[in-house]
């Protein structure tokens, strides 16, 4: 079974008052850094990119252009696609206008990386089967904003409304682990570890963990550096365009 590995960025920079409000989170030593300016809480990509490297996998990162200035990023996100990781584009849902808003964010991020945009998923996972068919249209390999529980299934799938468009079911997410069932760190990983066996006793031939950029260093976030040692010590890690490409041939 191939595990794909993924990471949305929702944000890379917050004021202290808000690090403060949710200094639970955190270590003593960690708001320390932060309030000093040494290290900004909110920016991994370095900490994941060193992590998933010893590890000797890559992963995709889905990158919203509208939710902060991708100036502020430029150089992680170079690095990222310099390094063999995927940059995949993370849709945000406005009221109208959804093809030209979907083209301008598109062609914004493939210009800034000089690099082709084929994945995408949708913020919040606010994904409709109208947006699927856009997508479709668009030219995207494969969209990646669908729970695996929606579908029954983990392994990516081409829906009967799509021409090309796959659709690779996210497996487990770290905003449902914690925000959601509230699960501890230790209890978080043993649910991921049986979704995972569960998989794999049912014949899947993939399965997409998605593990939030932001949380990384956060009380919860800080399990998928365990998470990645168990994956990689069993399983095939790879980025979702490679799962895709494993799994659909496309």
């Amino acid at each position: 079974m191939l595990i794909g590995l993924s990471h949305d960025v929702d944000s890379v920079r917050k004021p202290f008052r808000h690090v403060w409000r949710a200094r639970d989170r955190f270590t003593v030593k960690q708001l320390l850094l932060h309030a000093l300016g040494v290290k900004n809480l909110y920016d991994n990509f370095v900490d994941l990119m060193e992590l998933e490297e010893s590890q000797g996998v890559r992963s995709t990162f889905f990158i919203p252009v509208v939710l902060f200035n991708l100036d502020d990023v430029e150089d992680h996100l170079k690095r990222l696609v310099e390094g063999g990781w995927e940059v995949g584009l993370h849709f945000v849902v406005e009221g109208g206008q959804l093809r030209g808003l979907l083209r301008i964010e598109r062609e914004r991020l493939a210009s800034l990386l000089n690099a082709s945009i084929e994945g995408v998923r949708t913020h919040n996972l606010a994904v409709t089967r109208e947006l699927l068919r856009l997508y479709d249209e668009e030219g995207f390999a494969y969209d990646s904003s669908l729970r695996m529980e929606e579908e029954s299934r983990s392994t990516p799938f081409k829906p009967s409304f799509t021409e090309r468009l796959v659709e690779v079911p996210i497996g487990v997410m770290d905003a449902d682990l914690f925000g959601r069932l509230h699960l501890s760190e230790d209890k978080a990983f043993k649910y991921v570890v049986e979704k995972l066996n569960e998989a794999k006793h049912r014949g899947e031939r993939a399965f997409t963990l998605l593990f939030h950029q932001e949380s990384f260093s956060m009380k919860g976030g800080r399990v998928y550096a365990k998470l990645l040692e168990e994956v990689a010590s069993r399983y095939r890690a790879a980025t979702l365009r490679e799962v895709v490409r494993d799994v659909e041939g496309v």
